[in-house]
């Protein structure tokens, strides 16, 4: 009787009884073929879904529920849409005078004029001087485009159109034009963001099957992880692109969610693979090593993937769709691929059978204390103190430049130089200064207006401002803000706190908003709602590392070296994105700050990848600690059976994060190069000298609970 003809129900009798995952890699195991037939339709399904996912995301979102710059531009967009506060502005530009030339822009507005996209176009030469339209050497003008949308989403796609247009316009030599505006950049932005995730999927593609077939010593167990991943990520962008059903998802939720999916999805893998390898080793058939695989490193997947969800879930207290949606990706993502790792991935390895074996697997447990890993514990053991002292310094040395981290979020420098609405970003502060492309609006009670007028005037940061347009049915009148900084300029947040201090004095019923404010609300919400997040996270990590190892100091330190691991990050980042060191061998301009969402998103993600590793680790150790009651064996036993999956991990999981870091814009970069890092500090620094180290210096001490919390929390524990 050959393995897949054994009865369902076969087991070794003298083993304990099995729990609910073992169970399941049993079963899994006992039927591969209507397991491997369930996922492949799964695939097939949502094949058509993940493969149209782009065209159901939305480039909009990027703005705070609730603030007063949302209110404002509700308010705008009701009772004063002929002020065209969000249109997108076509910068024209000739060398010479164009009152004396016009020929070029005439042409370019009549063109414009009913073009795909657009609801209306102001003639720059049909307005006032003061509307401040042409610049004072005459030979750039700005006409402003009403975008056509029902919706928020649909903005980016109109600019694409207005872009299209302008594009297509044979202009006089000499002459130029480009579309620029919020939506515009956005509209760019979400393109260079698709093209990058088709670059990032070539660029990691064959480094990562490299590094898996050196991982795994043979082309089929290398294809396994890839298999898992791709499944894993076709049903997560397949329920993505049901959920934009009910709601608006940004199109950032996909490249995040790729490659979250890929790294989990990888290193899943690995676990369960590499532990099958042992158990099959150490004497076991096919069905058996798949249930002990999925009672130990199993159960590490498990709790991995709830305590990434969990992180990740903690980013739902934004108020931005945004941020929400790319939570929302990621999670899906990596619920997919746990579930395919405990259910897809048993039944490959059985159906397989030896193939995925190789002769130099390890032919015992005991063999385990051999090599590096056991030599590199043992010293960092003998010397717990001065291998603690080294790791920490690292670390430390690394967060100090966080300290001075400044937190901002971008403009049109998140677009490179040669796309059209960065060109014309460029010319309209060449011509007008840097405050022009997102100026601020008031709106005001009309009588109060002219009081609003005067407090903007009197603060040096404003170059201009004026009443724009008379009271509607509300009564109430709109005041223009021109700002002498970008919007992204720290000066501009300051700037905005000053006037609405002021305005909150002389014109209370004033409300300060428009494009020049959205950058700082939205710094306000994210740094607002990062401690109550970080707290969340860090407070349901603490508690599943209690339930799980049953010990305060493995809980406590494991959560503060995570707390050390993501604050080295965070200076790293301040290095290369705030103060420019490295940035062009990455090929992007620093920015002067780093990306407001980074503190809570990077949180969020590092604290999620960094436990996946703990988990495993520490798994291992209290299982060899459980079988052998020596604290100290334990640890040299645990690291030297993770140290191989754990490296090999890092090492693809480095790949694909870099990979999407150095094809994409500075958002997705200062993203993909910061976990990179992390990573490497992680599986390094953390696991190979912080970690054995401190469990040196603690010995028994460390798998110490006090009794009344032993008899109250649950018990988990790792099958040996």
């Amino acid at each position: 009787m050959t393995l897949l003809e054994r009865p369902p129900g076969h087991r070794n009798t003298a083993e304990p009884p099995e729990g609910v995952l073992a169970r399941a890699g049993r079963a899994a195991g006992c039927r591969p073929r209507r397991v491997l037939a369930v996922w492949a339709l799964v695939v097939v399904v949502a094949g058509p879904l993940a493969l149209t996912l782009t065209g159901a995301l939305s480039g909009a979102g990027w703005e705070a529920q609730g603030s007063t710059a949302v209110e404002v531009r509700d308010e705008l967009r009701r009772d004063f849409p002929q002020l065209g506060a969000e249109a997108a502005v076509v910068a024209y530009r000739q060398a010479n005078p164009i009152a004396a030339d016009p020929a070029g822009l005439r042409t370019l507005v009549a063109a414009l004029k009913g073009s795909p996209g657009t609801t209306s176009v102001v003639d720059p030469l049909g307005q006032p001087a003061e509307a401040g339209l042409v610049s004072s050497d005459g030979t750039v003008a700005l006409i402003p485009v009403a975008l056509e949308a029902t919706e928020d989403a649909d903005l980016p796609e109109s600019a694409g159109d207005l872009m299209a247009t302008v594009e297509s316009v044979e202009l006089p030599v000499g002459a130029d034009a480009d579309a620029t505006g919020e939506w515009a950049v956005w509209h760019d932005f979400n393109q260079l963001n698709e093209e990058a995730l088709h670059k990032a999927e070539l660029l990691a593609g064959l480094p990562t099957v490299i590094l898996l077939f050196f991982a795994f010593g043979s082309a089929i167990a290398a294809g396994i992880p890839l298999l898992l991943a791709i499944a894993g990520i076709a049903a997560g962008f397949a329920v993505l692109h049901l959920a934009t059903a009910a709601t608006a998802m940004s199109v950032w939720s996909m490249n995040f969610s790729m490659m979250i999916g890929l790294a989990v999805g990888i290193d899943y893998s690995l676990f369960i693979v590499s532990r099958y390898r042992e158990e099959r080793a150490d004497g076991k058939d096919a069905l058996d090593g798949v249930a002990a695989t999925l009672a130990t490193a199993g159960k590490a997947v498990f709790l991995s993937a709830l305590t990434v969800v969990l992180s990740l879930a903690a980013i739902f207290l934004v108020p931005v769709m945004v941020f929400r949606s790319m939570a929302l990706g990621m999670i899906l993502s990596v619920i997919a691929t746990a579930a395919a790792s405990l259910t897809l991935l048993p039944a490959v390895l059985v159906a397989l059978g030896d193939r995925v074996l190789v002769s130099r697997v390890r032919k015992d447990p005991a063999s385990a204390t051999e090599g590096r890993w056991v030599r590199w514990t043992a010293a960092a053991m003998r010397r717990p103190g001065l291998t603690l002292a080294a790791g920490l310094g690292v670390l430390l040395l690394l967060a100090a430049p966080a300290l001075g981290m400044r937190l901002g979020m971008p403009a049109a420098g998140v677009v490179d130089r040669g796309e059209q609405s960065r060109d014309g970003y460029d010319a309209v502060v060449d011509a007008f200064g840097p405050g022009a492309p997102a100026p601020m609006f008031a709106t005001v009670p009309a009588a109060h207006a002219p009081t609003v007028v005067d407090v903007a005037l009197a603060d040096r940061g404003v170059v201009a401002a004026s009443v724009v347009a008379e009271p509607a049915a509300s009564g109430r009148a709109v005041v223009r803000i021109t700002p002498a900084t970008a919007v992204d300029d720290e000066a501009t947040s300051d700037l905005v706190a000053r006037l609405r201090g002021e305005l909150d004095t002389e014109a209370p019923e004033a409300r300060l908003g428009g494009p020049g404010t959205q950058n700082t609300d939205l710094t306000n919400a994210l740094t607002g709602t990062a401690p109550y997040a970080i707290a969340a996270i860090m407070a349901v990590a603490f508690l599943l590392l209690l339930v799980v190892f049953r010990s305060t100091l493995i809980a406590v330190t494991s959560v503060l070296f995570n707390l050390v691991g993501v604050a080295a990050s965070f200076g790293f980042a301040t290095l290369v994105f705030q103060h420019g060191y490295g940035a062009s061998l990455l090929g992007i301009e620093h920015q002067g700050f780093v990306d407001a969402w980074a503190p809570l998103f990077f949180f969020a993600l590092l604290f999620g990848l960094s436990m996946d590793y703990q988990l495993f680790l520490l798994a291992a150790i209290k299982e060899r600690h459980d079988a052998t009651g020596d604290a100290r064996l334990a640890v040299q036993e645990g690291i030297a059976r993770t140290g191989k999956p754990i490296t090999n991990a890092a090492l693809i999981m480095i790949v694909v994060f870099v990979a999407f870091g150095v094809t994409g814009p500075i958002p997705p970069t200062e993203l993909g190069v910061t976990l990179a890092l992390a990573v490497l500090l992680d599986a390094t620094v953390i696991r190979m000298m912080l970690v054995p180290s401190l469990l040196g210096m603690l010995g028994e001490r460390a798998w110490r609970l006090p009794g009344w919390l032993d008899r109250r929390l649950p018990h988990v524990t790792f099958d040996h």
